[in-house]
């Protein structure tokens, strides 16, 4: 038996949704539901209601869901010890941040902590769902990510410690000089440079629109959920898309700007988030020097 398989059947409790607990655990629906069927295999007996819309667990899953959730945080918890002996003198420290801030504000991160600290620091990064998952499944001590007030990136980071780090806005861009006549018309729609659906600023880019009503028309041009690829198609004069301003560093300021007015841009925050649970002095050190 997997632990991950109890992390997957824990997201299908709290979501309820095959899809979304799926893109949560950054899996395809497919795989999500062969893992959920493996668990039930291995614990020989069904624990979702089959068909059922939202999702309910069996009366055997809801006792299983407590037994899970209770393991997963006991071998959580007892890693963190294992790891934590295994440094003396240098205590390696875990963040999570997605690409985009990994390249605007790791290196002002490492100087907010000093060169003093006696820790050394592992970093993963990769799209804000994937960097929130691994961080909300124990691979990280701290997670950085955007947050907007609006429409907050993760419901279960609710339950976590939260400090703003700075912040910045969520802003359409085109090209320097080509005109794509944003927001566009019914039959002049611009061309829209998108993230995938299951990105969290994909999400934004939804709560803008329906902010801003009926007026804008576009056609898709390109999607992806890279960030850094968006603003060089952006660049190249496809079209407009939505960047936040951490994505745009002095050289790409040159070739793209921001189009339309105020109320096409969202402000965003750039937060640092850790579990409410003490984790050492070292960890404590490091959140306190963010806190500036």
């Amino acid at each position: 038996m997997d632990i991950r398989w109890l992390q997957d059947f824990l997201a299908l409790a709290e979501l309820r949704n095959f899809t979304r607990a799926a893109e949560f655990r950054n899996l395809s629906q497919a795989a999500f539901s062969r893992r959920i069927q493996s668990l039930e295999h291995w614990v020989g007996t069904g624990l979702v209601v089959k068909g059922s819309q939202p999702v309910r667990l069996t009366e055997a899953g809801e006792q299983f869901r407590e037994g899970a959730q209770a393991s997963v945080e006991r071998l959580l918890e007892t890693r963190a010890g294992i790891r934590g002996t295994q440094f003396e003198v240098m205590s390696q420290i875990r963040l999570a941040m997605p690409n985009v801030l990994a390249r605007s504000d790791f290196r002002r991160i490492l100087s907010l902590i000093g060169p003093g600290a006696r820790s050394s620091f592992s970093v993963i990064v990769g799209t804000t769902a994937e960097v929130t998952a691994r961080y909300l499944a124990g691979d990280a001590d701290i997670l950085l990510a955007h947050d907007c007030p609006a429409l907050p990136s993760h419901e279960s980071l609710a339950a976590h410690e939260r400090q703003v780090l700075r912040q910045e806005r969520f802003l359409p861009y085109a090209a320097i000089g080509r005109d794509f006549g944003f927001p566009g018309r019914a039959k002049t729609p611009f061309p829209l440079i998108a993230y995938a659906q299951r990105a969290y600023f994909a999400q934004l880019f939804e709560h803008v629109l329906e902010r801003n009503g009926g007026g804008y028309a576009y056609r898709m041009a390109i999607q992806c959920d890279m960030s850094d690829v968006l603003r060089e198609v952006i660049a190249a004069g496809h079209g407009v898309g939505w960047l936040p301003e951490s994505a745009v560093d002095a050289a790409s300021a040159t070739q793209i700007a921001p189009v339309g007015g105020a109320e096409w841009a969202l402000p965003l925050d750039v937060c640092a988030f850790r579990p409410r649970r003490s984790a050492g002095p070292r960890i404590d050190a490091v959140w306190a020097a963010l806190a500036g």
